[in-house]
């Protein structure tokens, strides 16, 4: 690419809409030592005792000692992951040592995952490798739930509850209650459950009903997309099941409202295999290319390479007239689209015919190579079930049936009818026909409404099985606590015919049951004759497998393969049922409010979750509230700005939000997120944002007619993190960009396009270059070099490596207010930047940029630390020596990346009580804990070079390339990140600091980064 082009494409990029026009404004926060808020309430420094309440409050996350509330069991073997020593005439294992990590195969959600333990002590969750399903892959919020396990505020011991007031019972007593009130009402017990993919517990389940008399397993949830999608698959096809979506196959997608990446199905799943179509440094020469229409910017669709606005409610209208297109160039689609015309049906949507057209275009080019895939909370329509069945036409129409859509191995098999059983619940509640009712892990009251608190009391008794005194829970009159996943036995079949196994790493903490063991218990003591569920489960997986070294074989893998593999071919395609398209009705003009997910919160469930509340989203890049998306244009006429509370009213209900303006938005659409105003989870979540449930209409989350968007004239400063921090290319130089962009086209013609020519000298010495971008330093490091790379082509933005830093590095969270004030404490910040012309906002599209330490060779904080407590180290990091650290914060002051952080206050303190709270219990050993007044920042997870190199020392060897990897780069499902020695030319971190396509950040200033960037290659139609 030319000078001229470059400076084109540089100019595209723009960090922050809001400062977008603000020149004087932007350059004094680039220049500023700290961030620091305008708003004087809040900008303000804490001082005194950091008192106790509000560090339970921010922190949220511990138990009780482990020695105490453990509840005595009968033996259960666990088996770690690698490392056994097996003695061959019993088959008994030697593995437990002081000191030493262990791993644990196990799963949640569908996700295999690895957990390392010390010391008996679960400290981190990694993705299992091996795990023929997620692949490694493990979401940010997956990795935070191993402080789910270590919340002061789940349920210790059972409870009595009566009008909302918890009295503290015994098990044997509340065994006693639930026994006689089954007697006493057989035939009529009602079990509430979320939905359930391990076949054992459903077993156990029917064993249960059985035993007292009869009764009903209802599986509800309100957000699931699983309902729409079989629904809309036995409508096209007559058979009802989830596919296996292949975005590893697929060179084209379009999803309609669908973040397939971060709450749709399988979410870890299609990171990773999307991912492998990014995937350039595998010597590929094409990436896939990927269009995302959307109501709300979502971080799937902040990775599109063509992004379309949609209102709320238009989905179905739009995959029409992609049908209607189709048809234009040959598809048999004309006797579904009808007397509908491209023009007129993209007149109603306000988009584009000609992007239309190019849409219909690239899938038509690439047939039985594209995917077209819908759904979610925000494609939650009162037509939900009808777009599935025009996209399953579009994926017909595209030979894609079969080939990227595999019906052949399918995700799972059957209807998941979840909102009829929530009626068939309605109804037998209103009609006094539920003697006991069980409601394990579904809140009804918070997520349905305050009309389920009358209703359940219409059973003549109700337990809830949960971790924790909830909403629901308050209006039950039992509380039978339930355990954490890593304190509990199970399996689960994660796609047809792939089962893994879930083994606890700890016993229970507290005096907890799991939902299985309280069966048995409720049951007599006895089901199928055994006494305990991890007797049960294992019985019948001695009786699949055969013998118990099959069984431990099991335990130490995580998951089997039975009759099912998801890489095997999809089969053919199937005959599509064309009188069962639902054509979509008029438009109606007006606003449209559309709810959706974030991807850390999701649902609510774990709104306590301190790290969630402080992972920044995606897009917006705002902590810890909810909040009114509306575009620009709306925000203009309605005049409107970032940060005034607003009031939403539909014909129902309204809420009081504050707003966030949002490039991307649809101008007719708003966007507020659920998983918020929550009442009873725990002293972190009460309180944060607003429940945007109530807005729901009779199961409807996406298309609701807004009465009226009004200004209340009140502020509220949301904690918004995208403005802190902001580093400077340089006054007057707009040819240095931060995050560089390339075409494919261009890439293809010459890899280096789209990089900025590096302005270091380049100086000879003897004939050799002695600075210049990849060249050896002067001073020679023996032995290992570490550095990184990162791959913006593959990046996502996911966050899933903020939590991973987070948990590993003992970072912590510093609650809303100090966030506004950037003193956030994340050791890595994800950059979003937009792309595209900054006065046509609907049409931007977005990129992503980790910044953390680079690391420098010629460090700038190194000169300036009056003590020495940044230093060189002798292979090439920078380090922190913090028993040296005063807190002058020149260091800080000096880092042209932003990336030092200030401990501001006590966090990990509290004086002598506080020290002592159990929330430590999930402390990593490995890595020192920092107090107030000392700077951090990344290591290059400095604990984990050690522990390998001592490893390997005791070997006898050195360390391999790819055996050593850091938090961040574990964690990354896009496998973007990559670390290693670059000193072993042979590296893979080493290949990829040279690749034509790598460039340092800030590169002018010549402090010799440690941490490449490879150009972000953008496909173009």
């Amino acid at each position: 690419m030319d000078n001229k082009n470059f400076q084109k494409e540089k100019k595209a990029h723009w960090l922050s809409f809001e400062l977008r026009d603000k020149v004087e404004e932007t350059k004094e926060l680039q220049r500023s030592e700290f961030f620091t808020s305008p708003d004087p309430v809040i900008a303000r420094i804490k001082s005194g005792e950091f008192d106790r309440k509000s560090f339970l409050k921010l922190m949220g996350a511990g138990v009780a000692m482990t020695s105490l509330n453990c509840v005595r069991k009968p033996v259960e073997k666990i088996v770690p992951y690698v490392d056994l020593k097996v003695k061959e005439d019993d088959a008994t294992y030697d593995f437990v040592k002081h000191g030493k990590t262990y791993e644990y195969a196990t799963v949640f959600a569908g996700t295999g995952l690895l957990v390392k333990s010390k010391d008996g002590r679960p400290l981190k969750i990694e993705g299992n490798p091996n795990h023929p399903v997620s692949q490694g892959a493990v979401s940010a919020s997956g990795q935070a739930t191993i402080f789910d396990l270590y919340d002061p505020d789940r349920a210790q011991e059972p409870a009595e509850i009566n009008g909302g007031k918890v009295k503290k019972i015994d098990w044997a007593t509340l065994d006693e209650k639930v026994k006689k009130a089954l007697s006493e009402s057989k035939g009529s017990t009602v079990i509430v459950s979320k939905p359930i993919d391990s076949p054992s517990t459903k077993s156990l389940v029917g064993e249960f009903l059985r035993s007292v008399g009869g009764g009903k397993h209802l599986e509800i949830s309100l957000t699931s997309a699983e309902e729409a999608v079989s629904k809309g698959q036995a409508a096209s096809y007559g058979r009802a099941l989830i596919p296996n979506y292949r975005f590893d196959l697929a060179e084209i997608i379009l999803s309609i409202d669908c973040d397939f990446m971060g709450s749709w199905l399988s979410p870890e799943e299609h990171q990773k295999d999307f991912s492998k179509r990014r995937n350039l440094r595998s010597g590929a020469k094409d990436v896939n290319f990927f269009i995302a229409a959307e109501s709300v910017p979502t971080m799937s669709g902040s990775n599109s390479d063509l992004r379309l606005p949609i209102r709320p409610g238009d989905q179905s209208k739009f995959a029409l007239a992609i049908a209607a297109a189709l048809s234009e160039l040959g598809a048999n689609t004309k006797d579904v689209v009808g007397s509908n015309t491209v023009s007129g049906l993209a007149s109603e949507l306000g988009v584009s015919v000609e992007n239309i057209q190019k849409t219909a275009k690239a899938l038509w080019s690439k047939r039985g190579k594209s995917l077209v895939v819908a759904g979610g909370v925000s494609a939650q329509t009162g037509d939900a079930v009808g777009l599935q069945i025009l996209v399953n036409l579009l994926n017909s129409v595209l030979d894609n049936d079969g080939k990227t859509v595999d019906h052949s191995n399918p995700k799972k098999e059957g209807l998941f009818d979840y909102s009829s059983n929530l009626k068939e619940l309605s109804q037998l509640l209103s009609q006094n026909k539920v003697g006991v009712l069980f409601l394990y892990d579904t809140n009804l009251v918070y997520q349905a409404g305050e009309q389920w608190k009358d209703l359940l009391h219409r059973a003549k008794l109700i337990v809830s099985l949960s971790d924790r005194a909830d909403e629901t829970a308050l209006a039950s009159n039992y509380l039978a606590t339930t355990t954490h996943f890593l304190e509990s036995w199970g399996d689960a079949e994660v796609t047809k015919g792939i089962f893994s196994i879930q083994q606890p790493a700890i016993r229970p903490l507290f005096k907890s049951r799991s939902f299985e063991d309280s069966l048995i218990q409720f049951a007599g003591g006895s089901l199928a004759g055994e006494t305990v569920y991890y007797e049960y489960l294992k019985k019948s997986w001695l009786k699949k497998l055969g013998s118990q070294r099959k069984w431990e074989d099991l335990l130490r893998a995580g998951s089997t393969v039975n009759n099912g593999d998801r890489k095997k071919s999809g089969g053919s395609s199937r005959s599509f049922n064309k009188s069962s398209v639902r054509k979509p009705g008029a438009s109606e003009a007006g606003i449209k409010l559309s709810l959706y997910e974030k991807t850390s919160l999701g649902d609510g469930k774990n709104a306590n979750n301190s790290l969630l509340q402080e992972l920044p989203d995606p897009v917006t890049k705002v902590t810890w509230d909810n909040y009114v998306l509306l575009s620009p244009q709306l925000a203009k006429e309605k005049g409107i700005h970032s940060n005034d509370v607003v009031i939403v009213k539909t014909a129902k209900q309204s809420i009081e939000l504050p707003a966030q303006i949002q490039p991307g938005m649809h101008k007719d659409s708003i966007g507020i997120a659920i998983g918020y105003g929550r009442s009873a989870v725990g002293s972190v979540g009460n309180g944060v944002g607003k429940n945007a449930y109530v807005l729901a209409e009779d199961g409807i989350y996406s298309g609701i007619a807004v009465t009226s968007l009004e200004k209340t004239g009140k502020t509220y400063k949301l904690a918004c993190t995208q403005s802190h921090h902001m580093m400077s290319p340089g006054f007057g130089y707009p040819d240095r960009p931060l995050i560089q962009t390339v075409s494919l086209d261009d890439y293809k013609a010459n890899p280096a396009a789209g990089k900025a020519e590096s302005e270091i000298p380049k100086i000879k010495k003897d004939g050799k270059l002695i600075f210049a971008q990849g060249a050896n330093p002067v001073y020679d490091y023996p032995g290992y070099r570490w550095g990184m790379a990162i791959d913006l082509t593959s990046c996502t933005g996911c966050g899933s490596c903020v939590i991973a830093c987070q948990v590993e590095n003992n970072i912590p969270v510093v609650g809303r207010d100090e966030v506004r004030v950037g003193r956030e404490m994340h050791w890595i910040r994800i950059d979003r930047y937009y792309i595209g012309n900054p006065d046509q906002p609907e049409e931007m599209q977005m990129a992503h940029q980790p910044v953390m330490c680079q690391h420098c060779e010629n460090a700038p904080c190194e000169t300036v630390c009056p003590v020495a407590a940044t230093i060189h180290g002798s292979e090439g990091t920078n380090d922190m020596i913090y028993n040296r650290c005063v807190g002058t914060r020149y260091c800080s002051n000096n880092c042209p990346y932003k990336v030092r952080r200030f401990n501001w206050a006590q966090h990990w303190y509290n004086g002598a009580e506080g020290s002592k709270t159990p929330r430590y219990l999930g402390l990593n050993p490995d890595v020192t804990v920092r107090g107030r007044g000392v700077m951090e920042k990344c290591t290059f997870c400095s604990s984990r070079i050690a522990e390998k190199k001592i490893q390997a020392k005791n070997e006898g060897r050195a360390l391999k390339d790819g055996e050593l990897k850091t938090a961040c780069q574990q964690s990354c499902a896009a496998d973007a990140i990559s670390f290693g020695n670059i000193n072993d030319k042979n590296s893979e971190v080493s290949k990829l600091s040279n690749d034509p396509r790598s460039y340092r950040l800030l590169d002018y200033l010549n402090v010799g980064s440690q941490v490449a960037y490879l150009t972000r290659v953008r496909t173009k139609i």
